[in-house]
């Protein structure tokens, strides 16, 4: 009865700390910049809020992720890796996460 898909989660029931698959709409894009990172050298990065019927998150794209989405965009995070940031709970892909357009 497995489909191998994680069963969803709403954005009001995410938890930083756990990993979680969400579908939403990304409803904005912020501009891409470089962060330096701590091995040296520059990195992508590109912040989107997802929003689904219960709420908003920001979701952070790093790397060749940048240019995966576009506003308006239906999404799946799959395994997404969500975690507290500046009090706020903000989700990624992190090491084991990936996303899907249905």
């Amino acid at each position: 009865m497995a489909t191998g898909t994680p069963p969803k989660t709403f954005i009001s029931d995410l938890r930083p700390g756990r990993v979680a698959t969400i579908e939403a709409t990304v409803s904005r894009l912020e501009p891409t910049r470089q962060v330096e990172q701590r091995t040296g050298g520059l990195q992508k990065v590109r912040n989107a809020i997802l929003k689904d019927g219960t709420g908003e998150i920001a979701f952070v794209l790093w790397g060749s992720e940048v240019d995966l989405v576009s506003e308006g965009d239906q999404v799946r995070v799959v395994e997404g890796w969500v975690k507290e940031y500046k009090g706020r709970p903000q989700i990624s892909l992190g090491r084991t996460g990936r996303l899907e357009k249905p």
